[in-house]
């Protein structure tokens, strides 16, 4: 058994960002990453499907203390090497145990056993940084007669050495995965169709843009609670300002009712007016020998079908939680800011915004964790567990990786302000770690 201070699960930007903060805090903590894949990165190490890239401006989404130096958004491959480029600059890479897999966590004695597929730990705390969703089951629709079809069905989240040059591609989906990799697909296929049940809100951004975190953050969140305070006016607003949104391609929910979509450089705009490509707001009925039927009758011929249909969430990368031998069903416990459990001691979790970046949360939450840490240790506490307070947890967005995963989540949130990043960043920083919330032994 490895005895050490700190367990840290994940070693894509919210695991990075942990080890930053402990150690610039902590230089004499022990701790080590656990990573379930052969590279670090996270989703940046696992998506490789055509045009994948950030959906979100580099400027917040890069770290504060490894300002991104790039182009305003990213190719994937470009923010990989960013993360290993960070990893490496803050020897934060000779942490990291790859090829290992977390199986449980087991609180007992004070303390938190980690059962890994290889050799297992014990620590003080445990912090995970496993994502918002599950890494190894997208969310896959299945279609009626799909044993039918006779061409390849593919899921962007397994994208491998998939071949589309001079095929006739069906696109399902209309988020962020699909507005970014039709431009790349267009370029090479014989043919692309976009099938979606509702038109989603895209908005253009400026590749040549200049810009620094504060202006987008500023910038993005104005965005944000303007589209909530004024919502018929800022939606015809941002209607007109785009031609693509005519009578067809208005989608059914108000601005920011989901995180809108990037279109760089007008690409995707650009791509849908082109004679090979179409896009069918049409729900699908079954799939033929040679493509899709849709509800209305329209079959759309197809030798290739790519599933742009979105992810699976998931809490704590789907790891068991036991707590003195009790399995703890997350759907019972209260959310505490949004980066503790109740009933869960020593135990912390990155998630993000709703309408903001990642890392930005998860450099303000690792402060947090950090504050509470020296707390503890200025206080000679062994334990803090959050308790079963707040209101009733709602969806505070549509989107259906959310909807579909409601009863996964905590059914309680305390003092978590999941669309204000300002807010959050004030109390993170001002208030007591000790504010009645938590049980601390």
């Amino acid at each position: 058994m490895n005895k050490i201070d700190v367990v840290i699960i994940g070693s894509g930007i919210a695991g990075i960002t942990t080890a930053y903060y402990l150690q610039k805090n902590f230089p004499n903590l022990t701790y080590a990453i656990i990573e379930a894949r052969s590279d670090l990165g996270g989703t940046w190490d696992q998506m490789n499907f055509p045009g994948v890239r950030s959906d979100t401006d580099m400027y917040t989404y890069g770290f504060s203390f490894n300002p991104w130096q790039g182009s305003i958004i990213a190719q994937g491959r470009d923010i990989k090497a960013y993360l290993t480029d960070t990893a490496n600059k803050f020897n934060i890479r000779e942490h990291i145990l790859f090829d290992t897999k977390v199986t449980s966590l087991s609180w007992s004695d004070s303390q938190w056993t980690a059962r890994t597929s290889r050799k297992d730990f014990t620590s003080k705390y445990v912090i995970c940084c496993t994502g918002s969703r599950d890494y190894t089951s997208p969310n896959f629709p299945k279609f009626k007669d799909e044993n039918k079809y006779q061409g390849e069905i593919v899921h962007t989240q397994d994208w491998g050495d998939v071949e589309f040059k001079n095929k006739s591609v069906a696109i399902i989906g209309s988020g962020c995965t699909a507005v970014t990799m039709t431009p790349a697909i267009v370029k090479e296929a014989k043919k692309v169709t976009l099938i979606q049940r509702s038109a989603a809100w895209i908005v253009n951004v400026d590749g040549k843009e200049k810009s620094t975190r504060h202006y987008k953050t500023f910038e993005t969140l104005m965005d944000y609670f303007h589209s909530r305070l004024f919502k018929k006016s800022y939606k015809k607003m941002i209607i007109a300002r785009y031609p693509y949104y005519n009578n067809t391609n208005v989608p059914s929910y108000d601005y920011w009712n989901q995180r809108p979509a990037c279109s760089l450089d007008n690409d995707y705009f650009d791509a849908v007016k082109l004679n090979k490509v179409s896009v069918e707001h049409q729900e699908i009925s079954n799939f033929e020998k040679n493509g899709i039927k849709l509800k209305n009758g329209k079959i759309i011929e197809c030798d290739l079908t790519i599933m742009a249909t979105g992810l699976n969430a998931q809490l704590l990368g789907g790891i068991d939680i036991l707590v003195n031998d009790k399995k703890i069903r997350m759907n019972d416990t209260s959310w505490y800011r949004g980066m503790m459990f109740s009933g869960i001691p020593n135990l912390f979790a990155h998630t993000g915004y709703i309408n903001f970046s990642w890392t930005a949360r998860c450099e303000i939450v690792s402060q947090r964790i950090c504050r509470t840490l020296k707390y503890m240790e200025k206080k000679r506490l062994a334990s803090c567990t959050p308790k079963y307070l707040g209101k009733e947890s709602k969806p505070s967005i549509e989107a259906n990786y959310v909807l579909r995963s409601v009863d996964k989540f905590p059914n309680r949130t305390y003092k978590f302000y999941n669309s204000n990043y300002y807010i959050e960043y004030l109390i993170f920083k001002l208030t007591r770690i000790n504010d009645g919330a938590v049980d601390f032994k």
